[in-house]
């Protein structure tokens, strides 16, 4: 998958930006803008429940790209080849849309993406937004402490073998699940974009392990005769 990530970056940097930078900056030149809201939360289980906010997510809304929605769509199918491929498809989006920024930075436009944080009530707010295509990229992460010593599986197709049985493997201390939304939409000057990301409505879910080298050895080694 590194290879899959240096592939997908190169590509981002010899294709360039296929966004309508001119449109926003002619949108904003003629005062036509708008906002996009919305709430992140986990629905309700029971219907005298509450909804829970996500509170803590990440949204931002970025130029839309059709270079970078198939780079994300073909990371998503691809994390379907195997167990291994899915462990870096959580990174490879993030990474995604990082080389995408950075993109729009070179091209003069890195003013263009908006971001915010979900609140305490699940809420988000991006302001004077200018009309066009858009694109809203969020993500949420929660953290899980690992309490096995057991192994993680292996990939279809691999028989669990480490590749050199006399190293120790890296120690598993824990993972993040993280969530992923998506969302193409059209601003409007004067009007206002609402938005629902949910538990249930998510784009894609993926693991982000946090893995830590095993301890160097007390002893030094002795030679073998």
């Amino acid at each position: 998958m590194a290879g899959l990530l240096v592939v997908l970056s190169a590509a981002a940097g010899a294709q360039g930006v296929d966004a309508p930078i001119d449109r926003y900056r002619e949108a904003a030149g003629f005062h036509e803008l708008g906002a996009v809201r919305g709430r992140a939360f986990h629905e309700r289980r029971k219907p005298s429940a509450p909804d829970l906010p996500l509170a803590g997510t990440a949204v931002a809304l970025l130029p839309r790209s059709e270079a970078w929605l198939f780079r994300l769509q073909a990371i998503k199918r691809g994390a379907r080849d195997s167990v291994d491929a899915y462990r870096e498809a959580a990174k490879l989006v993030r990474a995604s849309r990082d080389t995408y920024e950075k993109s729009l930075l070179e091209a003069g436009a890195g003013d263009l993406p908006q971001a915010a944080t979900v609140d305490a009530a699940g809420l988000f707010s991006l302001e004077g937004i200018p009309a066009g295509p858009w694109i809203l990229f969020a993500f949420h992460s929660t953290y899980y402490a690992n309490k096995s010593t057991r192994m993680p599986p292996a990939g279809p197709g691999h028989s669990g073998a480490r590749p050199n049985p006399f190293l120790l493997p890296d120690k598993l201390d824990g993972y993040h699940v993280v969530t992923y939304w998506l969302r193409e939409l059209t601003v409007t000057g004067g009007a206002v974009e609402a938005l629902e990301l949910t538990d249930r409505n998510a784009w894609f879910t993926g693991v982000s392990e946090n893995r830590q080298p095993p301890p160097a050895p007390t002893q030094p080694s002795r030679p073998f005769r």
